[in-house]
């Protein structure tokens, strides 16, 4: 990871080929003077009719492909450089303008002569961002949205747990925190992520204020804590994988918008990483795909017109709730009315000294266990696998854990040997009874699955942050969100928990002194303790299919 190679948030591509169509280029003048660079573009037989406006701080003559696949079917695409990127005026502070600039466009476009009066939205990661934290608007013209990788709460990514998501927020800033792409070719990320105080690689973003880019995420993510699921009125496609860093969010914008909203929500999960589609890698870590996973950006490019057609062109059709998730190793796509499927029953694993036992077998806890393990900052658990950012390619996705498990402060949990083949699909958390003597900790949990020939390959993980740890008699109850999945466990194979202190660089190091972590320059051993008895019982709830 010394020398990363560059990957492109998303991957430019030519528009030689857009030579049947007309193209136009505006600024388009926001209420505070800034002008943001907009093109459209429309077939050339078309009057006017239904538009998808694309905003994106990557550069919008990078998306071509996209552009040529909406219009030839029929839609005239806009797509805009946000503000301060590109083209467009402006200083970029990252989502802090995407609500008011993005209104403001779309009422520019209602005034066009050819839009119809129906706009919708596609996006991919910020671009999906950019087009959900419109959703509850109430604007009369927006009436559908495609989202890619988006998200609302940024927090679920920015922070997971509470930790500090550096493997993703620092290259991100370094590569696109600025008015173009700054090349991360030779730089040495595994000294930046090192680096204490970590607030000194930090890049400044606010120009006027010279807050860093941290401070400009975090002023970011405020605007998204009150967002009002409640007032979204129109039907969204969430799109997202297994192994994406955005899942966890993608899933919870899906899930909290069908519990407060009526209208129609929709999800899709593949198998893949972040922006997988658009490298066409064939690779999840060590896991070769299957064709049917669609790991190319046409499946998705079709699904996205289909959604379009079917919730503006045909609005006399029902709209019903549909969740399509793929099930890894199993290698199929499943479909259910919502996501997690609706008949998955969680089934709580215990833990046992070494073992998990499920609840008909509690009468195998002990009155009293524990087990400890020191965990070091220093020398913090390697990141392996798992939804990490795609810029580190050899970092992410299904990997072998059998050297981490050597490890002595990676505790292990391990399930008997299953005798029929189970399906499991749904959101996996671990609960945990712990004590530690440091001041703040963290403590991290994996779940594997172990194959027929002792090989132990990660599935989902979560961090929880304990900022401030207060004394007391009695042990801590913790609960680290893990995430969704969906896979198949064969005959023979074994469920696996990892508990341990960290996940590094995927996230920062907690000094275990009570101290800032981006301010800490001096580390300490944790002494910890993890409970597993009747009274204090730590456990995996994992969601079996009937």
């Amino acid at each position: 990871m010394k020398k990363i190679a560059q990957f492109l948030i998303i991957l430019p591509l030519s528009l030689s080929f857009l030579y049947a169509q007309s193209f136009n280029s505006k600024m388009v003048v926001m209420r505070d003077g800034i002008k943001l660079a907009t093109d459209i573009y429309k077939s050339d037989s078309l009057k006017d009719g239904p538009v998808v406006l694309i905003r994106t701080p990557y550069n919008k003559s990078g998306i071509g492909e996209i552009v040529k696949f909406f219009t030839v079917n029929d839609y005239i695409v806009v797509v805009q450089d946000v503000r301060g990127k590109y083209m467009s005026e402006g200083n970029f502070i990252p989502f802090s303008n995407e609500i008011s600039d993005g209104l403001e466009t779309l009422d520019w476009i209602s005034q066009q002569s050819w839009c119809n009066g129906n706009i919708v939205m596609w996006g991919s990661s910020y671009l999906g961002h950019a087009a959900l934290v419109l959703s509850n608007s109430n604007h009369p013209n927006l009436k559908s949205i495609f989202s890619l990788s988006g998200w609302i709460d940024s927090q679920l990514i920015n922070s997971p747990g509470g930790a500090f998501h550096q493997m993703l927020v620092i290259p991100w800033l370094i590569f696109e925190g600025q008015q173009s792409k700054v090349s991360l070719k030779g730089m040495d990320m595994d000294e930046i992520f090192n680096h204490t105080p970590l607030v000194e690689v930090i890049p400044v973003m606010d120009l006027d204020s010279g807050s860093s880019g941290l401070e400009s995420l975090e002023s970011a993510s405020n605007l998204t804590n009150s967002f009002s699921y409640i007032d979204v009125n129109i039907p969204i496609m969430h799109v997202t994988g297994w192994y994406d860093f955005t899942a966890m969010a993608s899933v919870d914008a899906y899930q909290k918008v069908l519990a407060s909203s009526k209208s129609s929500q929709n999800i899709l999960i593949g198998p893949w990483y972040h922006n997988q589609i658009y490298d066409e890698n064939q690779y999840l870590g060590n896991y070769k795909l299957k064709p049917n996973s669609n790991t190319s950006l046409e499946p998705i490019l079709e699904y996205s017109v289909e959604w379009f057609d079917r919730t503006i062109k045909k609005p006399h059709k029902s709209l019903s709730p549909e969740a399509q998730y793929y099930v890894l190793f199993e290698d199929k796509w499943r479909a259910s009315q919502v996501w997690p499927p609706q008949g998955a029953q969680n089934c709580k694993f215990y833990f046992k000294k070494d073992s998990l036992f499920t609840t008909q077998y509690q009468e195998f806890i002990q009155e009293k266990g524990q087990t400890n393990f020191t965990y070091n900052p220093e020398n913090p658990v390697p990141t392996e696998g798992g939804a990490n950012f795609n810029f580190f390619i050899d970092k992410l996705g299904i990997k072998n854990q059998n050297q981490i498990e050597a490890r002595e402060d990676v505790i292990t949990f391990t399930s008997s040997f299953f005798k029929e083949d189970k399906i499991i699909a749904g959101s996996i958390s671990t609960q945990l009874f712990i004590e530690t003597n440091a001041k703040s900790t963290d403590f991290t949990a994996k779940l594997t699955k172990v194959d027929r020939d002792g090989n132990s390959w990660n599935l989902v993980d979560g961090i929880t942050r304990i900022p401030i740890i207060e004394k007391s008699n009695s042990p801590l109850k913790v609960t680290i969100e893990m995430g969704d999945i969906a896979f198949l466990l064969k005959k023979g194979e074994r469920l696996r928990v990892q508990i341990s202190g960290g996940n590094f660089p995927k996230c920062d190091r907690n000094p275990n002194t009570g101290e800032d972590s981006w301010q800490a320059t001096s580390f300490i051993e944790a002494q910890q303790i993890i409970h597993h008895s009747k009274v204090y019982p730590s456990f995996i709830s994992i969601p079996f299919l009937k």
